[in-house]
């Protein structure tokens, strides 16, 4: 098991109604994938995912802010939670109507430092 493998595990398992979470590469190649529910189809908006992070980075450079930290996205029925842990990298996480975001927003928050060091790892 990979360490980004761990890394998603445990924001998975520290989060009730996760419907799943992933490492994805800029292009939306997925790094790790964790599903809860096998038929969320989670690897059908890798490119969508990548290319938010892209647009969300892109939009930070302009306010002039280098950092992009954060995304939600609230659909009708799940939530998006997006970061970016490295440059070449992004997280996503994707939550049901029933999950707790705050938890989820705190366990993906709490990762990111060591979600950040293993894919500097990875890429590397």
């Amino acid at each position: 098991m990979t360490r980004t493998r761990e890394i998603l595990d445990s924001i998975v398992s520290g989060t009730p109604g996760v419907l799943g979470a992933g490492v994805l590469a800029m292009d939306g190649t997925p790094i790790d994938v964790v599903k809860v529910d096998a038929h969320f189809p989670l690897e059908a908006v890798n490119q969508e995912i990548a290319t938010l992070v892209k647009l969300l980075v892109y939009t930070c450079r302009k306010l002039h802010d280098p950092a992009f930290h954060d995304f939600m996205m609230s659909c009708e029925r799940f939530t998006v939670l997006v970061a970016q842990p490295a440059v070449d990298r992004c997280v996503v996480v994707f939550l049901g109507g029933k999950a707790n975001v705050g938890t989820a927003r705190v366990q993906l928050r709490r990762h990111l430092p060591a979600l950040a060091s293993a894919t500097e790892t990875l890429a590397g």
